[in-house]
């Protein structure tokens, strides 16, 4: 014990050597620093310098008056001999100071105290120019003119303190149509100034952004939200999450040299630029995330369609036709097909199917095959009927009751359905069943279909009549559910046996569409909003499906106040029509808008 006691007594001993040894060289190699000028306090007010070579270089607002300041200058490693410091100088001209350094040598030292010119007095003959569009930096002077003035021949006056125009001559009638400098020699009547000159009839001012270019594709507005938030709008779909970005600032603003635009990831609304304006006050703006700006190849109002109320159950693409299922109202005509145009072309062949009611839902593979489900309540067959297009007779393509679903004597009724993939591929099919949690998962490999479907449970129970399960395109696993009910409504994120990943509550929705594009999933949903009418949204949820849906990259909302929708019916569906990609959006009693995301 006492052994150990000893020991640690050694140890500390040989700690305190170390410690004092490393203090008594940090201490040596101090003393051998040469004599620098620290800081320098003018009129109380402590400024650092900067240095080139042995010369020290403090730099106070613009306009000072340097003739008669109050000067103190620190110094490290040293004093400073034959000065007296807090004593009432002109330091216009720089000051020789000589140093001695605790090393014992001597540094001649150079300080100079500069104040940058200002402009006291600017006036252009014949013009009455308000002080507030007179903006003076640094580096510019920028003024704005009124619209209807004629800049070739005007005549300027200015004058400035702590400088005096080395190359402008007062009066003298110019041409301000084009950027002209021009110089100011400072009051130590050595340092030349040299800054850029703008009359303009152009709006200037503060910071601001007019336009931004995103991976090519022109905005065509940046919206500005308080305090600091710019958002574009821009005319395509493109790939935001590894964005190239130009921006053109306002008139005479100059963008931070540290803002490349290089590979920015805009989904974060996190990237932020800063930018100096015209006024010479920088401000940072975070740039929030793009906006779709896309006005509408074609809108169809419900009235136009011919249905009863709450009778449009969904949408989908097959080739250029747009399949339009309703509920009851029109029967034997249901589901209606229409063009590109919105002009109703025929209905689909409905010879030799066995439906309860009407057609409910329908939904088109990645070839524009179509798929429906009925509106019957019943224990007895049914069928998923495919139509290899608009014009081609059904087929029966699935046959299902409600024992072969394992539900016994339970009648059975779908609430909705979906398709990812090709059916001549590999395709997943999903059915839903109305006010419960059973999920059907059908699987088609190689063009084969397996005729027994995995059964989930949706996570949430008590849902609507209407509700869907999309599955993530052919290759990523997993599923997103687009659910009105008691105990959930909005759009979740589910893993391959729908667990929950994710969710976004508080939306009345009921359907919605997954594309792949370029690597990026997007997810297309309506929602319905009591006294307002329909969003129709569009998200990028590659990175992460709760965040995107919460900030979608397209929203807009079609105006219907009084518009009701009792059984929550909506749909939309994304596909590449004629090459590029088209989305259509429908809400029951508001209607259908179909929108070119690809320029």
């Amino acid at each position: 014990m006492k052994n150990i006691k000893f020991k640690a007594i050694q140890f500390v001993l040989l700690l305190m050597v170390i410690f004092a040894g490393c203090k008594k060289k940090d201490e040596l190699n101090r003393s051998y620093e040469a004599a620098k000028i620290v800081g320098v306090k003018v009129n109380n007010e402590l400024f650092t310098p900067t240095y080139s070579n042995n010369t020290a270089s403090v730099v106070v607002p613009a306009g000072r008056d340097l003739s008669k300041v109050k000067i103190q200058v620190l110094v490290a490693n040293g004093d400073i001999l034959d000065f007296e410091n807090n004593q009432i100088m002109d330091v216009r001209k720089p000051l020789n100071l000589n140093l001695k350094g605790s090393n014992g040598e001597n540094v001649n030292a150079i300080l100079k105290i500069q104040s940058p010119p200002l402009l006291s007095t600017f006036i252009v003959e014949g013009l009455t120019v308000p002080k507030a569009d007179v903006h003076f930096s640094s580096t510019s002077l920028i003024v704005q003119v009124p619209k209807t003035t004629n800049l070739n021949g005007l005549k300027v006056t200015m004058d400035f303190v702590n400088g005096t125009l080395v190359d402008f001559i007062n009066g003298q009638a110019a041409d301000y149509t084009t950027p002209k400098t021009f110089k100011v020699r400072g009051a130590d009547g050595e340092t030349i100034y040299t800054y850029d000159f703008i009359i303009t009839t152009e709006q200037v001012g503060p910071a601001s952004v007019r336009s931004m270019t995103i991976n090519g594709i022109a905005t065509d507005s940046v919206v500005f939200v308080a305090p600091s938030t710019i958002i574009p709008y821009v005319k395509g779909i493109t790939n935001f999450s590894a964005a190239n970005v130009t921006i053109a600032a306002g008139f005479g603003n100059r963008i931070d040299p540290a803002f490349t635009g290089a590979n920015l990831n805009l989904l974060t609304a996190t990237e932020k630029v800063k930018i100096t304006g015209s006024d010479g006050i920088e401000k940072q703006f975070t740039i929030g995330v793009p906006q779709l700006s896309l006005k509408p190849v074609f809108e169809k109002s419900y009235a136009s369609f011919g249905f009863g109320a709450n009778d449009l159950t969904g949408v989908a693409f097959s080739g250029s036709n747009i399949v339009v299922p309703n509920s009851t109202t029109v029967g034997a005509l249901s589901p209606l097909y229409y063009d590109l145009a919105g002009v109703q072309q025929g209905a689909l062949n409905r010879t030799g199917t066995i439906v309860g009611n009407s057609i409910r839902k329908v939904a088109t593979d990645s070839k524009g095959v179509i798929l429906s489900v009925s509106l019957g309540l019943v224990t007895g067959d049914q069928y998923i009927y495919k139509w290899d297009n608009v014009t081609s007779a059904p087929v029966p393509y699935i046959t299902y009751n409600s024992a072969s679903l394992g539900l016994g004597t339970t009648a059975f009724r779908a609430a909705g359905i979906n398709v990812s993939g090709s059916l001549d591929g590999d395709a997943i099919i999903t059915v839903a069943r109305a006010q419960n949690t059973d999920i059907f998962v059908w699987r088609v490999t190689g063009g084969v279909l397996n005729p027994t479907p995995t059964k989930y449970s949706f996570p949430y129970a008590a849902t609507g009549f209407y509700y869907s399960i999309e599955p993530m395109p052919i290759g990523t696993p997993g599923f997103i559910g687009a659910a009105p009910g008691t105990n959930f409504n909005g759009i979740i994120s589910l893993g391959a046996t729908m667990d929950e990943l994710g969710k976004t509550s508080g939306l009345s929705t009921s359907d919605c569409k997954v594309y792949k594009l370029d690597n990026r999933i997007y997810l297309g949903f309506v929602v319905y909003a009591t006294g307002k009418g329909a969003y129709f949204r569009l998200a990028d949820i590659t990175d992460n499906k709760t965040t995107s849906v919460q900030n979608p990259i397209m929203n807009v909302l079609v105006p219907a106040p009084t518009a009701a929708n009792g059984n929550v019916t909506m749909d939309v569906d994304i596909a590449k029509v004629n090459g590029k990609l088209h989305a259509v959006f429908a809400c029951t009693n508001i209607g259908m808008q179909l929108y070119k995301l690809e320029q």
